[in-house]
């Protein structure tokens, strides 16, 4: 292995762990004898080290030295995992039912001129209509920016912060995998957040800030895994506690929009950076890849830059069928009564649960969270029934063990098998406690 800085020692090590030439549980050379060996000073293979540690690639075990960790992957696709004949619970995927048709919109656009390179990156169609939507929920949309769907919002967003390898990041716990893994990536240290039903709770909240948090993403509603919703007096409460900390940027990931089921509330950002991302696929379908994203102008100048030396843009074809969607009255009523059937799905399984003595929290949205002594036990007996549903591991940094049941492609006769499912006997993994 040949390197003579930190960041090139570093980049090494991450090839040959993704390519697993090194794989978990192998030992690196010590400091001083990679040092040794590269010609380099033990600070830079320390540095090294370091980052490897905060990305957490590797850890460190005291004189046993430095191992690769174990890897960190999320849970493969269910059609992967699971026989054919489950019914999904798990996948995290809209009613397709409840999801517009696309014809004509792509009509629409596609009756339009194709951009020319050096356009502008947003769609004209698209621009009003977005800032329209953003400020009914008092959203400042003055700078905005379209990405390709929510992750694509937050990745760009963390991207334009500048955060550095070590800064502390505030992320929910449990919570939305990708956020945790792009946050590793990065190098930055999740610091975890609990939450309950209306959200992160402030206690902790306020314990993490005074630690110093360079950052820290919320959904504001529709939280996956758990289903929660900020309401006004939380909303309230979290804004209070970040006001003493202007330098924390404040990242919103509203990826449910129009089909979270409660109204959105928003916290305020404490200092001059922050966004706002609104996702259109949960509401739209998932291949309408389309997210807006509101933010203060260096934040949303430094997205669009990123957009603009990479893909270059979002489609047009895809930012006019939003637009299309977005002032389309049948899409609008489609959207709203989807957005109840969510609701009532929701209830039916918590309702169903606690008449057997199963408390489950489902505040908005599509999925339902259910507190478990054993999660591998809880969904062999939703796959016994005929379910698939996801464990909770992969959301999880401190929180306790827990499934997540999704509503949005069951009948409610079968949200009565799953509660019966899953509380059918006395060797029951489920357990009362509430997140």
């Amino acid at each position: 292995m040949a390197g003579t800085s930190a960041r090139t020692i570093r980049t090494n090590i991450e090839s040959r762990i993704a390519t697993g030439e090194l794989d978990t549980g192998d030992r690196l050379p010590s400091v001083r004898a990679l040092a040794k060996e590269l010609g380099v000073s033990p600070a830079t293979v320390s540095s090294a080290y370091r980052d490897l540690r905060l990305r957490g690639m590797v850890t460190g075990r005291g004189r046993q030295g430095t191992v690769v960790a174990p890897a960190r992957r999320n849970e493969p696709a269910i059609v992967d995992v699971l026989p054919a004949g489950l019914i999904d619970a798990a996948t995290g995927s809209p009613d397709r039912n409840g999801i517009p048709s696309l014809a004509a919109g792509l009509a629409y656009a596609a009756s339009l001129p194709q951009p020319a390179y050096g356009t502008e990156l947003i769609a004209p169609e698209l621009r009003q209509p977005a800032i329209a939507h953003l400020e009914a929920d008092c959203i400042d949309g003055t700078y905005l920016a379209v990405t390709s769907g929510a992750m694509d919002a937050v990745q760009r967003v963390i991207a334009a912060l500048d955060l550095r390898i070590g800064d502390r990041i505030g992320v929910e716990d449990p919570g939305h995998t990708p956020v945790h893994e792009l946050a590793r990536r990065w190098g930055l240290k999740l610091e975890p957040l609990a939450v309950d039903e209306h959200g992160i709770k402030p206690a902790g909240f306020r314990d993490a800030l005074e630690k110093g948090l360079s950052a820290v993403v919320i959904t504001p509603r529709a939280h996956n895994p758990t289903g929660a919703a900020i309401n006004a007096s939380r909303a309230t409460a979290l804004s209070k506690a970040l006001r003493k900390y202007p330098a924390t940027a404040l990242i919103l990931d509203d990826h449910a929009g129009l089909v979270a089921g409660v109204p959105f509330h928003t916290v305020e950002a404490p200092g001059p950076r922050w966004a706002t991302i609104r996702s259109l696929g949960k509401s739209f379908g998932p291949d309408v890849r389309v997210a807006l994203v509101a933010a203060d102008q260096q934040t949303a100048h430094m997205v669009s830059t990123g957009i603009s030396n990479g893909p270059g843009w979002v489609s047009f074809v895809m930012q006019r069928l939003a637009a299309f969607l977005l002032a389309d009255d049948a899409t609008q009523i489609l959207v709203a009564r989807t957005a109840a059937s969510y609701e009532e799905r929701r209830a039916r399984l918590v309702t169903a649960l606690a008449a057997r003595g199963v408390e489950a929290s489902a505040a908005s949205g599509i999925n339902v969270w259910i507190p478990t002594l054993h999660e591998p036990t809880a969904i062999e007996q939703a796959r016994r029934a005929g379910f698939a549903i996801r464990g909770a591991a992969s959301y999880r940094i401190a929180s306790p063990p827990a499934v997540r049941a999704t509503i949005s492609n069951l009948t409610l006769s079968q949200i009565d098998e799953l509660a019966i499912a899953l509380s059918m006997s006395a060797d029951s993994a489920v357990v009362a406690p509430s997140i």
